[in-house]
């Protein structure tokens, strides 16, 4: 935080929006209640569902699958205020999830490759950090034979999460088994970081705060890809010396 503060970086808004980012990640994981949304989001909670395999949640967020978009630009002319073409790769993104539902859906059923999806919002926080991870190419590349589409984002984020879960499970299975105190074991397999006294999982709560994961793990992918969660490569001022201070 002191290597990126606004005094210390020339006021670039880069910068000092990736420091209220990096705030707002703090706020999130330090509150008991929004650490255990997150866990159960990410399959870092014992009692957590995969949501892929979750179909109470509503699908109310619009995902698209960039390894499929061949880049036509229909969603962007058909739903402006939702779709835009990535510039470094040339393919469909969604920027906001508050556009019209009805021309999404017209934008979904006239996909040439029908790379856009309904979503959940904890589907989504999955997707977006699974699509922070995977490699890309220039979807001109891809339609020249240079690239492949065949890759299976879901896939890949729901296995991401099994991964994570069944580390959980072995986690707590060896701290159950090394806790003396019988008493004290229903903490590790209630939550692995602990079970807070007053959480209310509310059911417009928790779909307040996957909204929130997943708007978040959309931004982190905009600021990996443009390099800004890399260390800063500016040199911070050198301290005054003792003299430099009485002058």
């Amino acid at each position: 935080m002191k290597a990126c503060h606004p005094d210390l970086s020339g006021n670039d808004p880069e910068t000092t929006n990736f420091c209220m980012f990096i705030n707002e990640v703090y706020g999130v994981l330090s509150d008991p209640v929004q650490r255990m949304v997150y866990d159960e989001i990410h399959g870092y909670a014992l009692t957590a569902m995969n949501p892929f395999m979750d179909d109470s949640a509503p699908r109310d967020h619009v995902f698209v699958d960039e390894f499929s978009c061949i880049g036509c630009k229909n969603c962007a002319n058909v739903a402006c205020d939702v779709f835009r073409i990535e510039e470094d790769f040339g393919r469909a993104r969604v920027h906001s999830q508050f556009g019209n539902p009805e021309l999404v859906q017209e934008a979904i059923d006239s996909c040439p490759v029908d790379c856009i999806h309904w979503t959940s919002a904890a589907q989504l926080s999955l997707l977006e950090d699974e699509m922070r991870r995977v490699e890309r190419v220039n979807v001109a590349l891809m339609l020249s034979g240079m690239g492949s589409a065949s890759t299976d984002v879901f896939r890949m984020a729901s296995s991401r999460w099994e991964k994570r879960q069944a580390k959980v499970l072995e986690q707590a299975k060896v701290r159950m088994m090394q806790q003396k105190d019988a008493d004290k074991t229903d903490s590790y397999w209630t939550n692995l970081w602990g079970k807070p006294k007053q959480y209310k999982k509310s059911e417009e709560e928790v779909k307040e705060r996957a909204k929130r994961a997943a708007a978040a793990a959309r931004r982190w992918r905009e600021y990996s890809r443009r390099g800004v969660d890399k260390a800063p490569t500016g040199k911070l001022p050198d301290p005054l010396s003792n003299s430099s201070k009485h002058n």
